[in-house]
């Protein structure tokens, strides 16, 4: 019951890396085309490239995105080991990396006004442009507090893990050799060839019977 456990906790950690995994190229993907349509919109704003510093936000997503991907690697790699001292490194390295995030995260997306600054580049003739910034920065927002959900539940899964063992995954993985000393011709159910001896004694009988009667022909062919 215990080794069904690990192996379970092994798979559990594979399928949150992989979700990790997703959320990390979702953030990837949508950065970057939430940063070309902050670029396109300020140009139609005639406004110069050094004005364009709202958009911290932007690469702050798409940071966090290129972090979860490169987390999950380890992650995937760590899923595979049955050595409880990796466990343990990477459980330290992913809470160090998830108090970084939260410290980041709060700073960026929080602490900072970023409606008063950007309606000091957006005026009041541009309120479709300013409306769809302040709507992405809440998405940014969710997304973010999304992956930090994502990678506590990974934490969650490697502590559980840990603090039972995985040095046995590998006897819980691994099914007992097949058995190849039954012939797949041999009919189970009889009750003559059940046993070995059994069946042993009646090949014998069966080639002495066959030498016996090849014997006798030839001496009638001889006589």
């Amino acid at each position: 019951m215990i080794r069904c456990g690990r192996c379970f906790l092994h798979k559990s950690l594979r399928v949150v890396n992989v979700i990790v995994n997703l959320i990390g190229m979702v953030m990837i993907i949508y950065s970057l085309w939430l940063l070309k349509k902050w670029v396109d919109g300020f140009a139609q704003l005639n406004f110069s490239s050094s004005v364009i510093k709202p958009c911290r936000f932007i690469y702050t997503c798409l940071g966090i995105g290129i972090v979860l991907c490169l987390s999950t690697l380890s992650g995937n790699m760590v899923a595979n080991c049955i050595s409880n001292s990796t466990l343990a490194v990477y459980i330290i390295a992913i809470c160090s990396l998830l108090l970084i995030q939260v410290g980041v995260i709060v700073t960026i997306f929080y602490k900072t006004d970023w409606e008063s600054k950007i309606t000091r580049y957006i005026d009041e003739h541009h309120e479709r442009f300013k409306t769809f910034v302040l709507f992405h920065l809440f998405m940014c927002r969710i997304i973010a507090i999304l992956a930090l959900v994502a990678q506590i539940n990974v934490v969650v899964v490697a502590i559980i893990l840990w603090s039972v063992g995985g040095e046995m995954r590998i006897q819980c993985c691994i099914s007992a050799p097949p058995n190849f000393t039954y012939s797949f011709l041999a009919d189970n159910s009889s009750p003559v060839l059940d046993d070995r001896e059994p069946r042993e004694t009646t090949l014998n009988l069966y080639s002495e019977g066959i030498f016996k009667k090849s014997f006798r022909q030839w001496r009638r062919i001889q006589s």
